[in-house]
C-alpha cells in the first residue's frame, strides 16, 4: 500500500522518468537506423564504382575485338587479292602452256603418222583440263583457308 500511496504521489515524475526512457530507446533506435542508412548509401557508392568500371571494361573489351575483327576483315581481303592475282597467273600460265602444246602438236602432225598425231593432241587437252582443274581447285583451297585464317583472327580472345 505503501508504495501505491508514494507512486499516486510520485505520479509526475514517475511519468517523466517514463517519457526520458522511451526518449533514449527512440533515440537510440534512431541512431541505429541513421548508421545502416549510411551504410547502404556507401554499398551504393561502391556499387555504383563497380559497375563504371565493368562498363568501361566491356567497352574496352569491345572496342578490341571491333579492331581486331576490323584487321581481320583488312588481311581477308589483302589475301583474297592476291588469291586472285595468283589465280590470273596461273590461267595465263596454262593458257601460254596449252598454245605451246597445240604449236608443238601442229609442227609434228606434218612429220610422221596420224596417230602421233592423234595421240598429242589428247595429251594436249587432258594436260590443259588438268592444268584448268588444278588452279580451280588451288584457288578454291586458297580462299578457304584466308577464310579460316579470318575467322581465326576476328575470334574475341580474352
Amino acid at each position: 500500500m505503501t508504495y501505491l500511496y508514494l507512486a499516486v504521489k510520485a505520479w509526475r515524475e514517475i511519468l517523466i522518468g517514463l517519457l526520458a526512457f522511451i526518449l533514449l530507446i527512440c533515440l537510440t533506435l534512431l541512431n541505429h537506423k541513421t548508421g545502416q542508412i549510411e551504410k547502404f548509401k556507401q554499398t551504393e557508392i561502391v556499387l555504383q564504382a563497380e559497375n563504371a568500371k565493368a562498363k568501361a571494361s566491356a567497352a574496352l573489351k569491345e572496342k578490341k575485338w571491333s579492331e581486331q575483327q576490323l584487321k581481320a576483315e583488312q588481311n581477308y581481303n589483302a589475301k583474297i587479292k592476291q588469291i586472285e592475282s595468283d589465280s590470273r597467273l596461273a590461267n595465263a600460265s596454262a593458257d601460254s602452256l596449252s598454245k605451246q602444246l597445240k604449236i608443238a602438236s601442229s609442227r609434228l602432225s606434218s612429220a610422221t603418222c596420224e596417230a602421233k598425231t592423234e595421240y598429242i593432241e589428247i595429251e594436249s587437252n587432258v594436260l590443259s583440263y588438268c592444268v584448268r582443274e588444278y588452279t580451280k581447285m588451288a584457288e578454291r583451297a586458297d580462299a578457304e583457308r584466308v577464310d579460316k585464317e579470318k575467322l581465326d583472327e576476328a575470334w574475341p580472345s580474352d
